[in-house]
């Protein structure tokens, strides 16, 4: 009996293992196939367009950010197996804010959308990377957008909350299912019908090693909201101290 529930677990591992390294294939197949044949296919045009100036241009753009989806693939699967230790300095979280929402408008318009930002008045001060955290928000904004069907909203919000920096980020999209919310943040798991579902497990960790937290609260058919919280600080940048 001992030797048979040995070997039931064994294939139970055996099993969970194959499903994993099936469902990380897969995943990879779908982030990677597009950009490498994208940028295949802009290969074959330019040999044809190549004295079309114009053209040029447009390929060098496609090439350029196809490459930067497949290196972000890439860094994900390298950030799962060895997080990057992450720096910390004091840094504004608005202003982190006002500078993304920006750069991200030109998306939200070619999806029919309005991305918005309600920010709490004046500096909100924290210690954090902001490569990495800029990562975590245009992740968790890329995803709402991504959720979201034409003439939605995105907002972006932060507000100070009992010696916290808090931000959400809500939209009025398709809402996530109640089953998947208690798994949403672990390595591999994806309410897309495609992916590697590492995105909001590599945000979570990122979250973590700054000594925040991430929540979410959701209802299909009416949106999710992703809530951070990280402590606040009264340290400042070094520019401004010296003023």
């Amino acid at each position: 009996m001992a030797d048979k529930l040995v070997d039931l677990q064994e294939d139970v591992r055996k099993k969970e293992r194959q499903a994993l390294f099936g469902r990380i294939a897969v995943g990879l197949v779908h982030d990677l196939s597009n950009p490498i044949q994208n940028i295949g296919n802009s290969c074959k045009l330019i040999v044809k367009m190549f004295d079309d100036i114009e053209y040029r241009e447009t390929f060098k753009r496609t090439i350029e950010r196809e490459l930067a989806q497949v290196k972000r693939v890439l860094d994900d699967l390298r950030h799962v197996a060895r997080p990057v230790p992450l720096e910390r300095f004091p840094l504004d979280l608005n202003q982190a804010m006002v500078e993304l929402v920006e750069s991200m408008q030109t998306t939200a318009e070619i999806a029919g959308l309005t991305i918005e930002t309600e920010l709490v008045f004046g500096p909100i001060y924290v210690e954090g990377d902001l490569f990495a955290l800029n990562r975590v928000y245009r992740n968790l904004i890329m995803n709402a957008m991504q959720a979201t069907p034409p003439r939605g909203q995105v907002v972006v919000r932060t507000r100070r909350e009992t010696g916290q920096a808090v931000i959400e980020v809500a939209d009025t999209g398709c809402g996530i299912p109640r089953e998947r919310l208690d798994t949403i943040f672990d390595d591999f798991v994806t309410t897309k019908r495609r992916g590697l579902g590492l995105g909001l497990a590599i945000s979570k960790r990122v979250v973590e090693q700054l000594d925040g937290t991430i929540r979410v609260e959701s209802q299909v058919g009416v949106g999710s909201t992703f809530t951070l919280c990280f402590p606040l600080t009264k340290a400042r940048p070094s520019k401004l101290a010296a003023v």
